[in-house]
């Protein structure tokens, strides 16, 4: 799950490429414009050092040149000349600096295209199956920052998905741009699918979950609702903690059953151990498999490097603490009223 304000604490190409993706995704017009405006950049910043290299050269070879025929002139016009010479020499070497400054911009804008090429040759073709090989049930959850994705691609996939979360709101007025479409594909490519809101401490959960009620409508055979959670907020832990049971409250109330909570580890241990007893947790801790201890889950998010055909970024994996019938202990039934 990506989480909403998350600049990352490490930086690598991967993520590079993941962020390209997105940009282009979400504005694919600006980010044309964009690529074309750089590569005629880089075309003029080309032709600028090469021709101020040469210049560089000629003035050389000039200099010596003029400092003979100067050397024959009288003295107010060498003087002149001199100055002359001075001022050209300046205006040269400005622009040698200029082109030469504007070379870690062109190297930029290479490894721009090359992270384009690595999409092109990589996204639907590499993946990693061994990361989620296990003896759980394995799923992945996904959001716009994935952008659109190719579910018939999905479904041919080496990994063994049998589930996939989706976030479908944020806060008081939210929506993922990808919700429905996410929604309608993952029934369709008969994937138990399941729905999250990401809950913003700083607002009203009673809006927030009205938000959540108004966009996602759960059939049999989905997930119960699921609450994402993972910042504290300005108003302190007591308002968080009564908002977060009141988010989840009227959730109960809608859908006639326990909703889900998503939340890191230590974010679990340290503020909401104790107060949402009796509730399916989702943990995210990426220290690996089987390594997830003093905590009941029913999920584990424990990595974010799961690589899967059809989608053009890095998602989530997730384990199931159960098999796969027992699934059914956190999805709508029949009997479940809304």
């Amino acid at each position: 799950m990506f989480k909403e304000g998350d600049h990352l604490n490490r930086f690598s190409m991967e993520q590079a490429h993941y962020y390209i993706v997105l940009y282009k995704d979400l504005h694919p017009i600006r980010f044309w414009m964009l690529l074309i405006g750089v590569i005629v950049l880089l075309s003029a910043v080309i032709a600028i050092l090469i021709r101020s290299l040469k210049k560089a050269g000629k003035i050389k070879e000039n200099n010596q040149k003029e400092t003979e025929w100067e050397a024959k002139l009288p003295l107010v016009e060498h003087v002149n000349a001199r100055k002359k010479q001075a001022h050209r020499t300046k205006v040269n070497r400005l622009k040698l600096w200029i082109g030469i400054g504007a070379l870690p911009l062109a190297i930029c804008i290479v490894l721009i295209a090359l992270l384009l090429l690595y999409e092109k040759l990589s996204v639907g073709i590499t993946e990693n199956p061994t990361i989620s090989s296990s003896t759980y049930v394995f799923g992945i959850d996904v959001s716009h920052y994935q952008g659109k994705i190719d579910w018939a691609q999905v479904s041919t996939s080496k990994h063994p998905i049998e589930f996939v979360f989706m976030r479908a709101t944020m806060g008081e007025d939210g929506v993922d741009r990808y919700f429905k479409r996410n929604w309608r594909n993952a029934k369709r490519y008969n994937y138990v699918r399941g729905a999250y809101h990401y809950y913003r401490p700083n607002e009203n959960s009673t809006k927030q979950f009205q938000n959540f009620k108004s966009v996602v409508t759960l059939e049999q055979g989905d997930f119960y609702p699921v609450l994402d959670i993972e910042k504290e907020g300005r108003y302190g832990r007591k308002n968080l903690r009564e908002g977060v049971l009141n988010w989840l409250k009227l959730a109960e109330e809608a859908y006639g059953v326990k909703p889900i909570v998503y939340t890191g580890l230590k974010f679990y241990h340290f503020i909401l151990k104790g107060h949402i007893d009796g509730y399916p947790l989702w943990i995210a801790a990426y220290s690996g498999k089987h390594r997830l201890h003093n905590v009941r889950w029913t999920f584990h998010q424990f990595t974010d490097k799961v690589r899967v055909k059809g989608i053009q970024a890095a998602v989530d994996g997730n384990d199931f603490n159960g098999a796969f019938q027992e699934l059914d202990n956190v999805r709508i039934s029949s009997a479940d009223g809304q």
